[in-house]
């Protein structure tokens, strides 16, 4: 399927529109059409505006709450618990972060538990919000069983990915990743191409491999016993905490009426925390330099570091604009 190229300022006005004609207030659509952007922009398109169609038949079947009241409840001077009531995850999330920031600012770090909220897209947007304050961040979020545990023929965790943003002063390192081989926003990705995938990326209704996007029913987990124990330590942080962990995390594309029931963890720290600010941020500029100066494989031309791709991706796209897929653009203009 053909790809349409389209300035950022146009398809945030695309989005924002799309999101207002089902009742969502203008702010918080401004939200999601900033989040959404921001993955097409870095090249991730399975997190951006291919997403926003399924967003607006849960709103209208009553699976998003748009009229959610996010309070903060300070558990202590450095930790809040956020009961999101089924809001929009793109605000949930930024709110939380935004206020995440203020208090490691003042405390040194802060630890934030969401519960209750829905999908919210690339994890990488909350963690450079960290990152453009000068702090180290972390992000985890549990979601709907779609991955089987390494062994099984079933599916137990979802696709669990973790986020991590460490600032230095020239560059930063930004980390994002499912805990399966690909996240489940890359199948239907694949499918919108038509475009065969890997065959470690997921498995058939009879749990075996196949390289049809079409055919994947669960989806296998990265670097096999590894990538489960990954998801588990996403569940650690999250769902254990909440309560909704594996099967008790609703489906992202059925039951449309129910609430997601997702639970969202986020450490922010100020790198000041040991004294040192400066010396951390120099540090990481080292460390990229080291990254970057390392004697290259004759197979590759350049060797980059966690997030380089994507900030040149982004910085492109800034100036000449992203691509969305054909039907995505004939969603948002119709």
């Amino acid at each position: 399927m053909s790809d349409i190229k389209i300035k950022i300022t146009d398809l945030k006005e695309l989005i924002i529109k799309k999101l207002c004609e089902v009742n969502m207030s203008k702010e918080n659509a401004e939200v999601v059409a900033d989040v959404l952007s921001y993955a097409d922009a870095i090249g991730v398109r399975s997190h951006g505006t291919i997403r926003l169609e399924h967003y607006c038949e849960r709103i209208k079947a009553g699976g998003i709450n748009l009229n959610a009241n996010l309070k903060l409840n300070f558990t202590k001077s450095n930790s809040i618990l956020i009961d999101a009531e089924g809001a929009m995850g793109h605000c949930a999330v930024k709110f939380a972060m935004e206020n995440s920031i203020k208090t490691a600012k003042e405390n040194s770090l802060c630890i934030t538990l969401i519960k209750n909220v829905s999908h919210c897209g690339a994890l990488s947007y909350y963690s450079k919000m960290a990152l453009d304050e000068k702090l180290i961040s972390m992000v985890l979020v549990n979601t709907d069983k779609c991955v089987v545990p390494f062994g099984g023929a079933e599916p137990y965790f979802g696709t669990n990915p973790i986020c991590y943003g460490f600032p230095g002063n020239e560059k930063d390192i930004l980390i994002d990743m499912a805990t399966s081989e690909v996240a489940l926003g890359k199948i239907f990705a694949a499918r919108e191409a038509n475009k065969d995938i890997p065959d470690n990326w997921g498995v058939d209704e009879n749990g075996h491999p196949t390289t049809d996007p079409n055919k994947v029913v669960y989806l296998s987990p990265m670097a096999a016993h590894k990538g489960t124990a990954l998801a588990t330590m996403v569940e650690g942080f999250t769902g254990l905490f909440t309560g909704a962990f594996g099967k008790r995390v609703n489906p992202m594309y059925s039951e449309l009426e129910n609430y997601r029931n997702i639970s969202t963890f986020l450490l922010v720290i100020n790198p000041n925390i040991f004294g040192d600010m400066e010396g951390y941020l120099n540090n990481t500029d080292t460390m990229i330099n080291d990254i970057k100066s390392t004697k290259k494989s004759s197979l590759v031309d350049e060797i980059h570091y966690s997030g380089e791709i994507e900030a040149i991706k982004y910085k492109k796209s800034i100036e000449d604009g992203v691509y969305i897929y054909q039907n995505v653009y004939n969603f948002l203009i119709n």
